[in-house]
């Protein structure tokens, strides 16, 4: 069995885009809510990193974008990155977003190769859907964020307010997720698509 990591340091596994839960936090101005999801992500019982490129231990910093590290999915160790974007043009307007990101190739490569999220119909291990959905709730309860999307290279794609007005593309594989207090704002016809925090 390949060990921790190795699994870690494989840059052959750091290829093939990525699958992702991308959280719409808060407006830019306000960058504690980043803090206190990062520090949650990191502090997670079967979560070890973040790690440099030595797979050294690094502090949490949310100055830096990215955090790169494993976790442990029942027998299974899949690296995986934390990612903050913070739009600043301009700052007044933009928004904070969280992501939670696996390679594709590292899915493939520790959950078997008919895993592919990244196809008009993915197949997802069900070990990951069930992270995502736990870590989603988690996160929210935390600071109650505007919008979470599950999908392949989907971050910044949509906001909250594109869901109020039909979606000319209805034929995305994304997930929304929104709490209800932003439910009622999203469009009838956009409401099969989206799916509220607290019934989950």
């Amino acid at each position: 069995m390949t060990d921790s990591k190795e699994i870690f340091l494989d840059k052959d596994l750091r290829c093939g885009g990525f699958y992702e839960l991308a959280i719409q936090v808060c407006p830019s101005i306000d960058n504690e809510p980043i803090r206190l999801y990062t520090d949650f992500i990191w502090s997670l019982y079967d979560v070890s990193g973040p790690f440099d490129e030595e797979y050294k231990i690094i502090k949490t910093d949310i100055e830096n974008i990215q955090h790169r590290g494993l976790i442990r999915l029942e027998n299974f160790d899949v690296p995986f990155m934390t990612y903050n974007i913070r739009e600043t043009e301009p700052i007044e307007t933009g928004f904070n977003w969280f992501d939670i990101c696996f390679y594709t190739a590292a899915i493939e490569h520790v959950f078997g190769s008919e895993y592919h999220t990244w196809t008009e119909n993915p197949k997802v291990p069900k070990q990951l859907t069930d992270f995502f959905t736990k870590a989603l709730k988690d996160l929210y309860k935390l600071y109650q964020f505007e919008l979470a999307i599950l999908d392949f290279e989907v971050s910044g794609q949509y906001y909250l307010d594109d869901l109020n007005t039909p979606l000319t593309n209805d034929l995305t594989t994304s997930i929304f997720y929104v709490g209800q207090k932003n439910f009622e704002s999203v469009s009838p016809e956009n409401r099969k698509l989206v799916k509220q925090i607290e019934e989950l």
